[in-house]
């Protein structure tokens, strides 16, 4: 009976440390959060691809309704990244919450990202330079406000004498100058900039008609993250690039898809676009510098952070 009981032992000894080794072998999932715009569509091609799947580095999507609720995930060490821009990089390092952008989203050419700043259509509001001292609706201390101010240098007006207005929330912002009641013009992202100009909006600004490319949105992985799994970084990077080449290569495909994950309206459903994505690209040194100056200059930040403290280059 001691035979056997010792050999019972044994075997329940090895099942228990198989199982352990099982368990601290398995890879933890990269958790990042999203809204359901345009920026995210890489992320849902590698999923439906098995991109990260066949990496080796296991993806999990978590989608939010709001900004707020994001930030405050990631800030809670519920995530491993997320998709935002550089602004909300700096604010988060200074909040101690520790991240550095791993890639750019939208944004690395001039022609990815488009923003518009619109006039209400009743609105006599036709050139840009007609913009000082009339009630535009921004989002305060947001990519928003940096790039109407940026806008605003390149066409020769001060941003000091732009009257703006906040409001952060997209749809009643579109409402709103659609009505111009309480606002005459509004920066709006596609594709609701795109709804504002089919419902008669007139376009003031263009920014990808502009000199000089502002607005990019970037994918924040944590430090602690990066730190830990520099080789898992570098295969998740492998795969999110296989994702954007994927979508530029066949974007009809993936265009259900696309549809589906932004949250694009129906009403433009027909005539959308998938988006281009540049694969292996990163924020440069002059985009850092130019929204570090500008977080300064609103006293979002008390010092300003270096290039190689914002990015990492783990391709």
């Amino acid at each position: 009976m001691k035979t056997i009981g010792v050999i019972f032992g044994v075997l329940l000894l090895s099942v228990t440390l198989s199982a352990c080794g099982k368990s601290s072998n398995a890879v933890k999932p990269y958790r990042i959060g999203v809204l359901r715009i345009n920026d995210n569509i890489p992320l849902y091609v590698g999923e439906a691809e098995d991109f990260f799947k066949k990496e080796g580095v296991p993806i999990e999507i978590v989608e939010f309704n709001s900004t707020v609720d994001q930030q405050n995930a990631m800030e809670a060490g519920e995530l491993d990244g997320v998709t935002t821009d550089l602004i909300v990089g700096a604010l988060f390092k200074k909040g101690n919450c520790d991240v550095r952008a791993v890639a750019t989203c939208l944004g690395a050419t001039q022609e990815e990202g488009r923003f518009l700043v619109v006039s209400s259509p009743k609105s006599n509001l036709v050139d840009p330079k007609d913009l000082p001292h009339k009630p535009l609706a921004i989002a305060e201390n947001t990519m928003m406000e940096y790039l109407v101010d940026q806008y605003s240098k390149e066409l020769g007006m001060d941003p000091k004498d732009l009257q703006k207005v906040q409001f952060p929330k997209l749809l009643l912002r579109l409402e709103s100058v659609l009505a111009g009641k309480d606002i005459q013009a509004a920066i709006l992202p596609d594709p609701l900039a795109e709804i504002a100009v089919k419902n008669g909006a007139h376009v003031l600004i263009d920014d990808t008609k502009l000199k000089e490319n502002y607005s990019q949105s970037v994918l924040l992985l944590s430090e602690k993250r990066i730190k830990e799994d520099k080789e898992g970084v570098h295969k998740f990077l492998t795969a999110y690039q296989k994702a954007e080449k994927a979508l530029n290569e066949n974007p009809d495909k993936y265009k259900d898809l696309a549809i589906e994950k932004a949250n694009i309206p129906s009403q433009l459903a027909n005539d959308y676009k998938v988006p281009h994505f540049t694969p292996q690209a990163l924020p440069s040194e002059k985009d850092v510098e130019r929204i570090m100056n500008w977080m300064l200059e609103k006293k979002l930040l008390d010092k300003p952070y270096s290039y190689e403290e914002m990015v990492y280059n783990g391709f």
